[in-house]
């Protein structure tokens, strides 16, 4: 007998038997009737019941624990501070620790090696991408598809995702933030000063800078100012644009894996910087130079450029505006030098990332965390920080305490990844400008395991050209002898 006959003579029994309970008498009815109400009754409350176990929130056993070297409080008091305001925001147990500097990617490695109790580990691109082999970063591709946080393409486009999703198809990480892009930071108010118009190519910008070094941009009528200042060589990526050279690794048109500044295109680019550098434009410290130095020239006006993040556009002229409300200081966002063919390009930043480690048994609730993390109450914790410490809301606003206005409304993140976010202060002077020439120009880097041992190289025998040891041709001879003695490119 089918399939099909079976279910249609059952569905005649059923039938059947329903027809047969309807010919019954009336209080036979009415009884059968009271005792389904009954029973409907005792099923409802106890699906009722077994609702509420299911809807009841499991316990948390023990904190999340939490290693990054951005996000979070300023010092260790302030670090208790902000994890105690994420646990009244999320209602989660929260212990993140946070380790500055350059100690931060040796933390990374020994935490792993130890196997140290921790849930979320953050990281930068290269370091994700050294690490992933090691199989120890939990898929999170069914939790993120199925979060009404990660999920919600309002919230995040699901293009991000597709970006940092893995060749089996998995996906192993969250993002921190909107990461913005490097573009060329000028003192606006020198271009003003000087009566310049915003340079185009290459030879505009020297012009630009000799200006700056030379025709006393601030007035003071002292020789102390430099056109240009750098970190080693972060970022030179809007010069080399105009040669069409893009940082990091690419690919050739024969699947060929190369390193773009360690080819001959790139050698006129590094004879322009030596140039600058010899004729007393570039910051001569430039060699040893950290981020903060860099920052420092800027706001204490000995440069007037430095390549460096869109979010700093706003952060300089606040911090400049909160010492002397009364300044001129103007940071502005300039397109990048075009180059023979009239393009020109910026590196947009390497995501910064959160792990879960696989060996975790706090997973759940560490994934709860960073869906928080990405709402709004998130982003208010990880951008404006903590209520009655850095802000306080009156009347429905946020208003910065003194605190909070030398944090720059920075804790880790100045602008949300979520397309959702609007900062409820204000946005920062000239922001929106420099964002919306990164959104423009800006190129992702190709990262890959050997990123960093590559960059070291090139950065080498690039301070070398620059310095006028060697010429820009014998750099890019000697780049290429090293990284292919090394393994580094095909």
């Amino acid at each position: 007998m089918g399939g099909y006959m079976k279910k249609f003579l059952a569905l005649c029994m059923v039938t059947i038997l329903t027809l047969g309970i309807v010919g019954c008498g009336a209080d036979e009815a009415a009884k059968s009737e009271n005792e389904g109400k009954q029973e409907n009754k005792q099923t409802a409350e106890g699906t009722k019941n077994e609702s509420e176990e299911v809807k009841e929130e499991p316990k948390q056993e023990r904190p999340v624990k939490m290693l990054t070297a951005v996000v979070g409080g300023n010092d260790p008091d302030e670090m208790e501070l902000w994890n105690q305001e994420a646990e009244r925001l999320s209602g989660i147990q929260l212990e993140a620790v946070r380790v500055a500097g350059d100690e931060y990617d040796t933390k990374i490695t020994t935490t792993l090696a130890a196997g140290e109790e921790i849930d979320i580990l953050y990281m930068n691109t290269d370091i994700f991408e050294k690490l992933l082999p090691l199989n120890a970063f939990e898929p999170l591709t069914s939790r993120i598809e199925e979060s009404e946080v990660l999920g919600n393409p309002e919230i995040i486009d699901p293009k991000e995702w597709e970006r940092i999703r893995r060749d089996d198809g998995e996906i192993y990480a969250v993002f921190n933030k909107y990461e913005g892009g490097r573009l060329p930071l000028v003192r606006k108010d020198w271009l003003d000063q000087l009566g310049l118009d915003e340079p185009q190519d290459l030879d505009g910008y020297y012009d630009m800078l000799r200006a700056f070094t030379f025709n006393d941009p601030d007035g003071n009528g002292q020789d102390d100012t430099y056109g240009f200042t750098l970190k080693k060589t972060y970022d030179i990526q809007p010069f080399m644009g105009t040669k069409g050279l893009v940082d990091g690794y690419d690919v050739d048109e024969n699947g060929q894996l190369f390193v773009p500044y360690a080819t001959e295109e790139a050698i006129e680019v590094y004879d322009w910087l030596a140039r600058l550098y010899a004729e007393g434009i570039m910051d001569p410290n430039f060699p040893t130079n950290g981020s903060s130095d860099c920052r420092e020239m800027i706001l204490t006006g000995r440069a007037g450029l430095m390549v460096y993040w869109d979010n700093w556009t706003g952060l300089f002229n606040d911090k400049a505006l909160a010492e002397d409300p009364n300044t001129s200081f103007e940071i502005y966002g300039l397109e990048p030098p075009k180059g023979a063919n009239g393009e020109g390009s910026i590196t947009t930043g390497q995501d910064g990332l959160f792990t879960l480690l696989n060996y975790s048994d706090n997973k759940d609730w560490a994934f709860k965390f960073l869906e928080f993390y990405h709402t709004y109450e998130g982003n208010i914790l990880s951008t404006l920080g903590i209520e009655g410490h850095d802000y306080t809301v009156e009347d429905g606003k946020y208003v910065l305490t003194e605190i909070g206005e030398q944090h720059s409304m920075d804790h880790g993140v100045v602008v949300a990844k979520s397309s959702q976010w609007v900062n409820p202060v204000k946005i920062p002077k000239n922001y929106e400008q420099s964002r919306d020439v990164v959104l423009n120009y800006g190129q992702p880097e190709l990262i890959n395991a050997n990123s960093k041992a590559a960059e070291e190289i090139v950065d080498k025998f690039i301070i070398k050209a620059i310095l006028g040891e060697i010429t820009g041709e014998e750099a890019v001879a000697s780049m290429q002898k090293e990284l292919k003695g090394k393994g580094l490119i095909d």
